[in-house]
């Protein structure tokens, strides 16, 4: 087995026998050290390391003490070797030496000052030599001295010390977030880990006098020093490291005689927040003056609410220790129900985006929360399994509820989305506050959906606050809506008018709309810091502009007025007609001329509307298609002096010939409806033959094929803007023998862009490539 240890391979196997799981499932509520083998397995490395450094020849002059994990009694197999040498120099150095020659690797140093070894070290190498241990008797004489010298100025190191602690410890604080911890914690130097730990014992010991009645926590301690150095071991003996990876929760479980691997992580997720807890408690005691601890210490609480009033004040771990150990005394289970309507209160002020990140905190971490809102507790520590949510439950309802404070002073963090800033009003915020906290509520509840069985948690607890219908429903709104508008913007196609709709079925607009654009952004953030990005934040705003768009509006207009109208056909037409008629002519008018299409049994005369804008259309319906229909419309539109602008052209199943042209003309609707009928152009039972019409001579500056496929081909006339543009590509296709399925004609400026929708019939891609080569020769195009 490939390993990095001190051990060699025979006793590395032996070392997998001796490491032995807990004597009974470990519980963080029962605290049995005995248990567990970590410390006699400790012990037993220990031997070992030292009967290898014995082998050596030279080591008693080199007189070696040992330091960090090795002295202290918390040796695992893959733990790095400190170790102080006091011998003399060229000794050391020999020894040294053919130590590194037999493979084993070690940390170590000298004194610079043999008489103070405490000169030009860090501040832990001082902490070390308090907990050293020597090998030699010449070793433990003068270890011994200078551990007296550092005692006798106690006063001024563990100043020291302590400065120390804390700078390491914010420093550590940077790659984490207040309590929560990684999917995949780092047992040693992860929050609540090893080092967390260690320092809070050390610290303890240097400033014992400062404190009163610390049992408990030395307890808890104590407790998980064992636990965490057992994990530590066996992954070491597995061939990991530090980090209790998601692969090795499942073993490591079933090691330590969990039923399932989320219990077995439960429960390490609750000790490494207790343990971060407590070693943050004992370094805020001991730099924490004796008139400070003891006002700490005279605080009383009369009523329920003075154990928030009193985090209100002084959102310290201090005060948060004391809250704790008096919640049972307010909030006994007997008790929960009786203060519903004084715990909506106080969430309100907790949850209010003006109250400040320390004291949200400072209620998840004197665990108030669990009282506040029960339902929480069974989420401590639960983690999810997915390598997508980095925090367990119950701190990423608390990170939410921080990021909902964060961005209602920091808009400029959403980058594309701080626009919604602008459209929330102070209702919006409080909503959004309580939906953060009660999203996730039902998560681990293997009966239903936790969206929807969050849903009744809000409806069940809101009716006890006091709190009024309308606020209960927008939050229960929230809480069963709240990953929608995720899954449309990065799962789906947020411009498909299908999905507007789905949206807008779930009441996905206005208010409930940029609320849950802006939830959608806390709810990522808060989950994964990591997966929120300038990207994300770009679809959904994207997608808040689509579903707030004018076009998107038109559809729901469609929509709503076809299933009124019982029109039958389906809703994919309102995209195929195109933004620039369905965004110009009002919903009502386009229903009911398409109902009219649809119901009529014979072809319809012309039609023509003028939008508010001026915009004039005019459209034309026939029952039956035929070849040669298209050129013959807009050959009769030049001729009769109308430009045309834009065109939407279509034959639609139950419809036939469904064609609306946007045209240019002087004259009046009165006067152009006369023109249209005199010129006979109303749709007739019988197939109207060819009109003929002189085309003018136009230009186009390219003819292409957009796609070609066995059903459709696309063909592109671009060209500048001229009077029988269109009109002429139209019969160019149809003198080709093409049948035109629909079209698209935009007018951009001076140019003009006429794109073709065309039968392909089966036949091959090569044919469309010579019907554009045969078009660029009739209109002198290169290609």
């Amino acid at each position: 087995m490939a390993h990095k240890s001190f051990l060699t391979t025979e006793q590395f196997s032996q070392a997998a026998e001796i490491l032995t799981p807990p004597l009974m499932t470990p519980d963080g509520d029962v605290r049995q050290v005995f248990c567990f083998s970590s410390e006699s397995f400790s012990h037993w490395l220990g031997v070992k390391l030292e009967e290898r450094l014995q082998a050596i020849p030279g080591w008693r002059e080199a007189h070696p003490i040992m330091l960090g994990s090795w002295a202290r009694g918390e040796l695992s197999p893959k733990s790095d070797i400190d170790v102080l040498f006091c011998g003399a120099e060229e000794k050391v150095k020999i020894f040294v030496d053919q130590v590194q020659e037999s493979g084993l690797k070690l940390r170590y140093r000298m004194p610079k000052n043999p008489d103070d070894w405490t000169e030009n070290v860090e501040a832990f190498d001082i902490l070390a030599l308090l907990k050293a241990r020597p090998l030699t008797p010449e070793g433990a004489k003068k270890l011994f001295e200078q551990q007296k010298l550092i005692w006798a100025k106690k006063k001024h190191f563990r100043r020291v010390l302590l400065k120390a602690v804390q700078e390491e410890r914010k420093n550590r604080e940077k790659r984490f977030d207040s309590i929560t911890n990684y999917l995949e914690p780092n047992i040693k130097y992860g929050p609540g880990g090893l080092r967390d730990l260690e320092q809070g014992l050390q610290i303890y010991e240097l400033f014992a006098e400062k404190f009163v009645n610390p049992g408990h926590a030395l307890n808890v301690l104590n407790y998980y020093r064992n636990y965490l150095l057992c994990l530590r071991q066996k992954l070491h003996l597995e061939g990991h490291g530090d980090i209790l990876s998601s692969s090795t929760q499942f073993e490591l479980a079933k090691w330590m005689g969990f039923k399932t691997h989320k219990d077995f992580m439960r429960g390490l997720q609750r000790g490494l927040s207790r343990v971060h807890f407590f070693s943050d408690w004992i370094v805020e005691v001991a730099e924490s003056s004796e008139e400070k601890l003891k006002k700490i210490e005279r605080t009383e609480f009369k009523k329920s609410e003075d154990l928030y009033e009193e985090l209100h004040k002084n959102s310290s771990v201090l005060v948060q220790k004391k809250v704790r150990e008096h919640l049972d005394d307010f909030y006994s289970d007997a008790q929960i129900k009786k203060t519903a309507r004084s715990r909506g209160k106080l969430l309100e002020d907790v949850l209010s985006v003006k109250t400040s990140d320390e004291v949200l905190v400072s209620v998840f971490r004197s665990r108030l929360i669990d009282k506040l809102v029960p339902e929480i507790s069974r989420l401590v520590g639960y983690v999810q399994h997915d390598q997508y949510h980095r925090f367990t439950a119950d701190s990423h309802i608390m990170q939410a509820c921080r990021e909902a404070k964060r961005l209602y002073s920091k808009p400029k963090e959403l980058g594309p989305l701080k626009f919604l800033h602008g459209h929330l009003t102070a209702y919006d915020w409080k909503v959004l506050s309580w939906s953060c906290l009660y999203h996730d509520l039902a998560k681990g509840l293997e009966a239903s959906e936790h969206s929807e069985a969050g849903t009744l948690i809000v409806e069940r607890d809101f009716k006890a606050f006091g709190f009024s219908k309308a606020f209960t429903d927008d939050v229960s709104w929230m809480v069963k809506n709240h990953l929608e508008l995720s899954q449309a913007a990065f799962r789906k196609n947020m411009k498909d008018p299908k999905v507007w709709q789905d949206l807008k079925d779930k009441g996905v607009e206005s208010a409930r709309l940029y609320r849950l654009a802006l939830f959608t952004a806390i709810d990522i953030r808060a989950t994964n810091p990591e997966a929120w990005n300038e990207w994300k934040a770009k679809l959904l705003k994207d997608l808040v502009e689509s579903l707030s768009s004018k076009k998107a509006q038109g559809y729901f207009d469609f929509y709503s007025l076809k299933k009124k109208k019982h029109l039958q056909i389906s809703e994919e037409i309102y995209e195929e007609l195109g933004a620039v008629l369905v965004e110009s002519l009002s919903m009502k008018d386009l229903v009911e001329d398409l109902k009219a299409a649809e119901q009529s049994s014979e072809s319809l005369a012309p039609k023509i509307l003028k939008t508010r804008k001026g915009e004039i259309w005019i459209r034309f319906h026939d029952r039956y298609d035929r070849k040669g229909i298209l050129a013959d419309y807009v050959a009769q539109l030049y001729s009769l002096g109308l430009g045309v602008r834009h065109a939407s052209i279509h034959t639609l199943p139950k419809v036939g010939v469904y064609d609306w042209f946007q045209v240019t003309t002087q004259k009046n609707l009165q006067q152009l409806s006369q023109i249209l009928k005199s010129s006979q152009l109303k749709n007739q039972k019988t197939v109207p033959t060819a009109v003929s019409t002189v085309l003018p001579t136009v230009r186009f500056d390219s003819i292409q094929l957009v796609s070609a496929d066995e059903k459709e081909w696309v063909i592109s006339f671009k060209g500048p803007d001229q009077s029988g543009l269109l009109a002429v590509a139209a019969k160019s296709l149809s003198d080709a023998g093409v049948s035109i399925k629909s079209a698209r004609v935009h007018t951009w400026g001076r140019q003009v862009d006429d794109i073709f929708f065309v039968k392909a019939q089966d036949r091959k891609q090569e044919e469309a490539s010579l019907l554009i080569q045969s078009l660029r020769d009739t209109f002198k195009i290169e290609a």
